[in-house]
């Protein structure tokens, strides 16, 4: 491949090549890698991002395992190319693991792994699950190598890695690192994690902080087995029920504000977040003064970035609308996660949420708790790279101010790159800004904005490689 030698010629490089980018995140999308359902898409996945890494010229790139407690990882692609000079060390990040899809809800494709471009009045969108989160950020990292000719000859180190199991709150990665944070296939001056993104499309944004997050599963029972609900119902405690309780008393009935003691919050300073464009992003019904109200009190920016919230996310043991019946449960499970303070211990988290669960379990009803994952979340502390990463981005956007928001979502693995490389620069950016959808029905990636993202992250290499830049 050809060296580049100005921003421009970066610039250009990303742009033709770009129809080709297009085509592999279509191809990636097709890869069904659910977290944790099926090893061998798992493995296909890895394998075939390592073939794409050879590609672009990194030939290092290989699958391999951490191992923590037993707990052995998907399939991680990991690259290592030694620089030629006295350069920083750079560490990409992403992930292809994705979220399960219910293509019973999708309505811009039938398919969400048979991924469809479609052309709207303000761009071109590919909509499948994995578009954004994270294949684009495989994309971004794809380009970003391929616009510089390939890792040969570079005066700093590239180290990528890729994931298989962000998404399944249980990341052998995270823990191998906190047990190990002197493994040097993860140490690095500077990380680039591509998988935030930007506050508004176009609008170009670094993440500065990050919610941490606690989940646990709940089983209560209170019978031996289901029971006609007419000849037993009234007296007899029902499983469900006894759950809608506990669930009640964790939001404020008035005005929404999470109620667990010993969640604490986190005030930090995040641009201000315009209540309607929030409302027509997440969806939410209504219009006029019937509509629903937001929940909790203060900024909305700090409800999202700061403050703790709780959303059941998954559910066993009550029949689905297709199939109802007439009785009783005797045994129900709920999994509730809880979005924490950027700074919260999420081990303190877990026993505060533990605790509230067992006092509001009503009718001397046990219940059993059972913790399934936890991460810390994240402050962003700029360092010796802030510079050439803002002018990246400035330069990528034609822009002239850089955003710097929080995310309410959770990524525990950037706290262990922090444990595992304290004076790094982390950088979170990407192609999630909110009509992506990330982890809901019709996700989707706006091609410009891959193109936009992939330029900056091309741009920022291409000033380590020429230091007279930065």
């Amino acid at each position: 491949m050809t060296t580049v030698h100005s921003e421009e010629e970066v610039c250009e490089r990303v742009r033709e090549s770009m129809p080709s980018l297009w085509a592999t995140l279509d191809h990636l999308v097709r890869f069904r890698s659910v977290s944790a359902q099926n090893p061998e898409t798992l493995r296909a996945t890895a394998d075939d991002v390592v073939r794409l890494l050879h590609e672009a010229g990194v030939p290092s790139a290989q699958v391999i395992t951490v191992e923590h407690d037993g707990h052995r990882s998907a399939p991680l692609v990991h690259a290592h190319e030694a620089g030629t000079g006295d350069g920083p060390t750079v560490l990409l990040y992403a992930h292809y693991d994705v979220q399960p899809a219910d293509a019973a809800r999708w309505t811009k494709i039938e398919d969400p792994f048979a991924p469809a471009s479609l052309t709207e009045p303000d761009g071109v969108r590919m909509y499948g699950r994995g578009t954004a989160d994270d294949k684009a950020g495989i994309v971004m990292h794809l380009g970003a190598v391929r616009s510089l000719g390939g890792a040969a000859g570079l005066p700093f180190t590239l180290k990528i890695v890729v994931e298989g199991e962000e998404e399944t709150g249980r990341s052998a990665l995270d823990s191998h690192l906190a047990a190990h944070p002197d493994d040097e296939r993860f140490t690095a001056d500077l990380v680039v994690v591509a998988d935030t993104g930007n506050v508004r499309l176009g609008v170009p944004t670094l993440t500065s902080t990050l919610r941490g997050i606690a989940v646990v599963d709940v089983t209560l029972r209170t019978l031996k087995q289901e029971i006609h609900s007419g000849m037993y119902g009234g007296p007899t405690p029902d499983a469900f029920m006894a759950l809608t309780q506990v669930l009640a008393t964790m939001l404020d009935p008035d005005d929404g504000s999470v109620t667990v003691p010993g969640l604490t919050e986190y005030d930090g300073t995040w641009p201000t977040v315009d209540e309607e464009e929030f409302r027509a992003a997440a969806g939410v019904l209504g219009s006029g003064a019937e509509r629903p109200r937001l929940l909790g009190t203060g900024t909305l920016a700090s409800r999202l970035y700061g403050k703790p919230s709780i959303n059941v996310v998954g559910l066993s043991g009550v029949p689905g609308m297709d199939q109802p019946v007439n009785a009783l449960r005797s045994e129900v499970t709920a999994r509730i996660s809880v979005r924490i303070a950027p700074d919260q211990d999420p081990q303190k988290a877990l026993q505060a949420l533990s605790e509230h669960i067992r006092r509001a379990t009503p009718w001397n009803v046990e219940a059993q708790i059972e913790p399934v994952g936890e991460g810390s979340g994240f402050t962003a502390i700029p360092g010796q790279h802030a510079g050439i990463v803002e002018h990246a981005l400035l330069r990528s956007h034609g822009a002239t101010e850089v955003q710097r928001a929080g995310q309410g979502g959770s990524i525990p693995l950037v706290a262990a790159f922090r444990r595992a490389n304290p004076q790094a620069d982390i950088v979170l950016w990407g192609c999630e800004e909110p009509r992506a959808n990330i982890h809901g029905h019709d996700e989707s990636v706006d091609r410009a904005e891959l193109e936009r993202l992939t330029t900056a992250e091309a741009l920022l290499l291409h000033a380590l490689r020429t230091p007279a830049r930065s």
